[in-house]
């Protein structure tokens, strides 16, 4: 009931949900955002009217006490859930940070200025992860001190071990292509065992679906006949004394 309550205000919410204006979707929405203005909005509209849809169902005091809760701690929860825009944001940048390294290092080890090395891989891989690389080439244009722009782009969870490799590179004095050669071979190691790890994953997340479809027939054909053949007797027997 809760569940079938939850689907209609959903609905509801998302029918009412307020159209962008052609000038706010013309400027820049940043991806790394969880919820917007708007699906904020959407959110509390929606823990709203589960609130109310609780109380109206079950009344007295726990359908109060229920709704209050949900209408308070939904939004919450949902704030917390990651757009699809930020979730595949973040995987392109973790594909990126490999070979960003790699053409980093090759950069470098030309000769080429950081900076100009920057902009060139910035450049040749593109977006998402030229936006960051752009702004540590701004700030690093502008004379702010190397360690604070690169600490920067340690704000891209993706893009962190780059930020630390440039850090322990002029904390040691080692040539940060070199120290960028290490960084990119442990980054695509990270990658293949993630992507070993989701494959195993999805080998075990496929048992649900396949259960969830064979043990009721399972229950229905094999368990629920023997049981009743079982259990027949014993009721005509009892009926017929």
């Amino acid at each position: 009931m809760i569940l079938a309550a939850c689907s209609a205000a959903l609905a509801v919410a998302l029918l009412i949900r307020p159209s962008p204006s052609p000038r706010r979707s013309l400027a820049p929405r940043d991806p790394r955002a969880r919820l917007s203005l708007a699906d904020a909005r959407v959110a509390r509209v929606v823990s709203i009217a589960v609130g109310l849809v609780v109380v109206i169902t079950w009344g007295g005091l726990l359908g109060i006490v229920a709704g209050v809760l949900l209408a308070v701690l939904l939004p919450m929860a949902l704030g917390r859930l990651e757009s699809r825009t930020a979730r595949d944001r973040r995987e392109a940048l973790g594909r990126q940070a490999a070979p960003t390294a790699d053409l980093l290092a090759a950069c470098l080890a030309s000769g080429a200025p950081v900076s100009s090395s920057v902009r060139a891989v910035a450049e040749a891989v593109g977006e998402p992860v030229a936006s960051p690389l752009r702004a540590l080439v701004d700030a690093l244009d502008l004379g702010a001190d190397p360690a604070t722009a690169w600490r920067a782009l340690a704000a891209e969870p993706a893009l962190a071990p780059l930020a630390r490799a440039a850090l322990r590179s002029s904390e040691t004095g080692a040539p940060l292509s070199q120290v960028l050669r290490g960084t990119a071979v442990d980054l695509r190691r990270e990658q293949r065992a993630r992507a070993d790890a989701a494959a195993r994953a999805s080998g075990v997340k496929a048992v649900g679906p396949l259960a969830a479809c064979f043990l009721p027939a399972f229950l229905l054909l094999g368990v629920v006949p023997v049981v009743v053949s079982l259990a027949l007797p014993l009721i005509t027997g009892s009926l017929g004394t």
